[in-house]
């Protein structure tokens, strides 16, 4: 019943399932590789070593974290909360680049993580470089109490669910295996009431992705994680495993031969650079373009050139302003509230010029977009609209200025060149990050 996943409508199927926000990916700690000069090296190894290191344990250099903590506890007799001390310190200085990961998190349609690792800070801290956003997450314990997420299909940031705890937020992260399979006891029962983060195990289609869990706790965490019986796999949805190739990869994927699910036999960094080809190659085509409205004085040509310049510098952005190059017969005043209407982002250039007459047509451009941009917000938008900026020495609290910008935080961009950070705050204004 094992599907191998190879051909593109695989590919596409997924990514389907990627745009239609109907996938929910659970990593695992083969996507934790960081970069060490010309090498990738695995949180999972690194921890492992510091801590047997920190225990003068010079015996045992292949043991996963697991089960070096495993060994540490029972042939050492070290207590647990004095080893989750310290690996929280060491996960703490991990400060490298992550470059599979990065990669992964690059696909920004994706903003639901169930992550099984429990160095979660590596992802949050990933996600937030990536996506210059802040992510939420929960971090499921069994001594803790932990509260339900809000609505998923309402996201408008990264949001992270921990289902071994947290190394860094909470006191009984699941190292050793024992530990795991006593979170797996009582996943069940505690999640009774967690129904938004129930439902996005429960109803989406599932990666699980670089999760080599040791062989005897595997069928507990797919199946646990799936949130239903193994034998439906395939009926109502998509589940893809997608592992490193070794020993306990061939000893899971063995097992699942015998269910309806989808297997990947290359290794997770050839998965990943595929997939965000993949998607990167769909959405160059799809991306629909935007178009920001700049509303100026004709004394100021230079610097809106200026600025057109640096903003059609990115991609599927175009910028629309009165230069009066209208058809011959076109109502120019018409077509220019239609364009204010129809832009993704309107910005005036404030300056001496712009404010030396009350009663110009700039400001009937800028009274026209805040109406706009009323009209928006009843409509429940809750995009930036309005990105006002001064391009000379002009003081953007003047008393000419209007107070539907002064309310706003005004940008500098003198002489219409704007810095990379501006470039960027349009980026993000437009979802173009």
């Amino acid at each position: 019943m094992n599907k191998i996943f190879s051909e593109q409508s695989d590919w596409d199927e997924l990514l389907d399932f990627i745009s239609d926000k109907q996938l929910t990916p659970v990593i695992g700690k083969e996507m934790y590789k960081f970069k060490k000069e010309d090498l990738l090296v695995p949180v999972d190894k690194y921890l492992s070593g510091q801590i047997l290191n920190a225990y003068q344990v010079t015996d045992q250099p292949d043991l996963s974290l697991s089960k070096a903590v495993d060994y540490l506890v029972i042939e050492k007799r070290v207590k647990m909360m004095d080893i989750i001390r310290k690996l929280k310190t060491m996960v703490k200085e991990i400060n490298y680049e992550f470059p599979l990961l990065t990669e992964f998190l690059g696909i920004a349609d994706l903003n639901y993580f169930i992550n099984t690792a429990v160095y979660n800070n590596v992802l949050e801290s990933n996600l937030a470089k990536e996506r210059n956003v802040t992510p939420t997450s929960i971090n499921f314990s069994i001594n803790e109490p932990f509260s339900d997420s809000d609505d998923l299909e309402r996201l408008k940031q990264p949001f992270v669910f921990n289902v071994f705890g947290s190394l860094i937020n909470t006191v009984d992260p699941a190292l050793s295996e024992e530990d795991m399979l006593e979170y797996t006891g009582s996943f069940k029962e505690k999640m009774n009431n967690a129904i938004n983060l129930t439902n996005a195990l429960k109803n989406k289609n599932l990666l699980f992705l670089g999760c080599a869990f040791p062989d005897w706790v595997v069928r507990f965490i797919l199946r646990l994680l799936s949130n239903e019986p193994m034998h439906d796999w395939g009926t109502k949805r998509t589940v893809l495993v997608v592992n490193d190739p070794s020993e306990t990869r061939n000893a899971q994927f063995d097992f699942l031969k015998n269910y309806d699910v989808s297997t990947y036999e290359g290794s997770s960094a050839d998965f990943v650079k595929e997939l965000s080809k993949q998607w990167q190659q769909r959405n160059r085509t799809n991306v629909k373009n935007k178009m920001i409205f700049l509303s100026y004085t004709v004394k100021d040509k230079d610097a809106v050139e200026n600025l057109k310049k640096a903003i059609e510098g990115i991609n599927n952005v175009s910028c629309w302003y009165d230069n009066r190059q209208l058809a011959a017969g076109d109502d120019f005043k018409l077509e220019i509230a239609k364009n204010i209407k129809a832009a993704d982002l309107f910005i005036p250039l404030i300056s001496e010029n712009s404010l030396m007459h009350k009663d110009g047509y700039v400001q009937i451009e800028w009274f026209t977009a805040d109406n706009v941009n009323t009209f928006r917000k009843i409509d429940g938008r809750t995009d930036k609209y309005l990105m006002p900026i001064v391009i000379d020495d002009t003081n953007p609290y003047n008393e000419n200025v209007p107070k539907y910008f002064s309310e706003l935080s005004i940008g500098k961009v003198p002489l219409g060149n704007p810095a990379p950070e501006f470039i960027n705050q349009i980026r993000e204004s437009l979802n173009l990050t």
